[in-house]
């Protein structure tokens, strides 16, 4: 499986990744549950990114990679968005401010695609006219 120098780094690389994910979840006091949830999406993107990229099929859809990485921490941009409030009936509620709402994970993962796609365009149009 890691038959090339490269591939071997990149996957230590992509480990160093996941630790760092997991000692920066610790870092922003998530609880166990949430941090947890995060380094193994980290772990499943990672994998995914790195067996793509071995095949040399990642080329085209970086950008959408980034996205992704970006899902991995909706759990934890929820949490740190969720108010929790105590009711006259002593029940608890949960409210969620604007930046934990769907619509703005939402928008938090499509701005890295996006902007990697018109990175990428750009790139397009400079070798293009460069070439002339």
């Amino acid at each position: 499986m890691l038959n090339k120098p490269e591939e071997f780094i990149m996957s230590i690389l992509a480990g160093i990744w996941v630790v760092l994910t997991f000692i920066f979840c610790r870092y922003l006091h998530l609880p166990t549950d949430t941090g947890l949830l995060v380094t193994t999406l980290t772990l499943l993107w990672t994998l995914v990114f790195f067996l793509l990229w071995q095949r040399g099929s990642i080329r085209k859809i970086w950008p959408i990679f980034l996205g992704l990485l970006v899902m991995c921490w909706w759990r934890a941009i929820y949490w740190s968005a969720s108010i929790n409030v105590l009711n006259p009936d002593n029940s608890i509620k949960n409210n969620v401010s604007w930046y934990g709402s769907w619509p703005a994970l939402i928008i938090y993962a499509l701005i890295p695609v996006i902007g990697g796609y018109i990175y990428k365009w750009i790139r397009y149009k400079k070798q293009k006219k460069s070439m002339l």
